[in-house]
């Protein structure tokens, strides 16, 4: 029996506007890595500041080159939006590998993008899922899901995650000389050389690392509270100082310095130690305190800029950029898709 015009009409439609739904994710994702890279926030690589080993090139290639992980990434949030693939399925770890392996292709071998490859590989899932239920940005929708998501993630997505860390070989060793690294964080660090059977013996769970881990990352304390942070405070930092594509650019770098004011940052921490990250949150706090309509910011952005630049990239506060950069993912996704 063949089907109706009507009916045939509603699969086209369905069809065109989940195909929208992934390709314009999949460029709204790339589109907000190129703007974080490219916004002259202090102490980061940017169009105009690079570092002896790492420019902005490296950033401009991993961004380009992450399309077939992003597409990938809305595919699985399509299929699980309408209930074509189960919870469990999703590949998260998978999905973060094919994403890290791409951005290191032969053009970059420089790990530009780690920290933002973890929050935007189940962040882009869940947004598909929901768009997909309802052309709407919704945070409370995309936060339900982003719990699915990541409770839900295997032992083999725990295993895909650290073939994507090896072959990254994230920075920053000093954590583990502090009291919180303890024998459980030992165990499952990837620089152990039998961490994989680890993973397995123990039947590790994705959410079960994140968890474990979060008071020693800020990756995993996203993770570990459902993205509560970037989808609680600093996407709507973001999206009540920006309005449009236009001036978005100013916007990223306010955040930048709002952000790092609040919290020691993450990379720094590992890399220089808490005490230093926390002269940096105190820098900062006072250019935030300063920042006025009569006391130009571009100033204030210089001063801070020289500081952080003082001994190389160790001050770099690459954490705060890759929660900046998602929150401003979710911007993009919002002007695209406006809330109800």
């Amino acid at each position: 029996m063949l089907a109706s015009p009507d009916i045939l009409n509603v699969i086209l439609y369905n069809a065109t506007m989940m195909s929208d739904i992934i390709w314009k994710l999949t460029a709204l994702g790339q589109l907000a890595l190129l703007l974080e890279a490219s916004a002259p926030k202090p102490g980061n690589v940017n169009r105009s500041a690079r570092f002896s080993d790492t420019d902005y090139r490296h950033f401009l290639t991993s961004a380009s080159m992450m399309s077939r992980g992003l597409n990938r990434c809305a595919f699985q949030g399509i299929k699980l939006g309408t209930n074509q693939l189960a919870p469990e399925e999703v590949s998260l770890g998978e999905l973060i590998e094919t994403c890290v392996l791409d951005s290191l292709n032969g053009l970059n071998q420089r790990n530009t993008i780690l920290g933002s490859i973890l929050l935007y590989v189940p962040l882009t899932v869940s947004m598909a899922a929901s768009l997909v239920n309802n052309l709407q940005f919704s945070v409370e929708d995309i936060s339900s899901w982003l719990k699915i998501v990541i409770q839900n993630a295997t032992v083999e997505d725990t295993v895909g995650l650290y073939r994507a860390f090896i072959r990254s070989t994230p920075g920053g060793h000093k954590i583990k000389e502090a009291p919180e690294w303890s024998d459980a964080h030992r165990r499952y660090d990837f620089d152990n050389p039998n961490v994989f059977d680890n993973i397995r013996e123990d039947n590790l769970k994705l959410v079960e690392l994140f968890r474990m881990s979060s008071n020693v990352d800020e990756i995993s304390q996203e993770y570990a509270n459902n993205f509560k942070s970037i989808l609680g405070e600093v996407y709507p930092f973001i999206a009540a100082i920006s309005h449009s594509l236009e001036d978005l650019e100013e916007a990223i770098v306010r955040a930048f310095v709002w952000l790092l004011s609040k919290r020691p940052d993450g990379l720094i921490i590992k890399k220089a130690g808490r005490a230093r990250a926390e002269e940096v949150r105190a820098l900062a706090e006072s250019a935030m305190r300063d920042w006025s309509e009569t006391c130009g910011p571009e100033e204030l952005i210089v001063k801070l800029d020289e500081a952080l630049r003082q001994e190389g990239n160790l001050l770099n506060p690459g954490t705060t950029a890759d929660i900046i950069s998602t929150a401003i993912f979710c911007r993009l996704v919002s002007l695209t898709y406006p809330e109800s």
